[in-house]
C-alpha cells in the first residue's frame, strides 16, 4: 500500500484489556443480573453473569483509572502516527463447532477490547492467509476520526487486491 510502518509498544495494553473486562462485567451485572433469577438464560450466559456479580466498585474505579491512562497513552501515540495497524485476533478464529465454549475464547478480544475501552475508532479488514484461512487486519485511528479511518481502510483494501 506504499505506507511507512514503525513498530510501537503500548505499555498499558494488557491492563486495558483487563480493565475492559472489569467494566463490562460490572455493567452487564447491573443491566442483566436479575435475569439470572428467571431460568431463561443458557448455562454459559448465566454463569458469566453470576461471575460478573463479584466485580466490586473498587475494581471498577481502578479500571476507570486504567482507561484514563491508556486513553492518554494512545492519544499521544496517535499524535505521532496516522493510525495503528495490528491483527484483529491473537490467533486464527475458531471453527464454528469449536466456538460453543465461549469462555475458552475470551482471549479472542485481547486485541480489540482495549480500543473499546479507550473509545478510539477501530475497523477490521477481512483478509486471508496464503493458505486461505480468515484473518483480520485491525486499523485504529484518533478519536472522532471515523471518516478518516474508513478512508484509510478503503485505501488499504484497494492496495491489497
Amino acid at each position: 500500500a506504499n505506507l511507512t510502518a514503525s513498530a510501537v509498544t503500548l505499555e498499558g495494553f494488557a491492563a486495558a484489556f483487563d480493565a475492559g473486562m472489569q467494566i463490562i462485567n460490572y455493567e452487564n451485572w447491573q443491566a442483566y443480573g436479575e435475569l439470572t433469577q428467571t431460568g431463561l438464560l443458557g448455562a454459559d450466559v448465566n454463569g458469566r453473569l453470576l461471575k460478573a456479580a463479584d466485580t466490586t466498585l473498587a475494581q471498577v474505579k481502578q479500571a476507570e483509572q486504567v482507561r484514563a491512562d491508556f486513553t492518554a497513552e494512545l492519544d499521544a501515540l496517535l499524535a505521532q502516527y496516522d493510525a495503528l495497524i495490528l491483527p484483529t485476533l491473537p490467533q486464527l478464529p475458531p471453527k464454528l463447532a469449536d466456538a460453543e465454549n465461549t469462555v475458552a475464547f475470551l482471549n479472542l478480544t485481547a486485541l480489540v477490547r482495549p480500543f473499546n475501552l479507550s473509545g478510539h475508532p477501530a475497523i477490521s479488514v477481512p483478509l486471508q492467509t496464503e493458505q486461505g484461512q480468515p484473518v483480520g487486519l485491525q486499523i485504529v485511528a484518533k478519536r472522532n476520526a471515523d471518516e478518516y479511518l474508513c478512508a484509510l481502510a478503503k485505501y488499504i483494501v484497494n492496495a491489497v487486491q
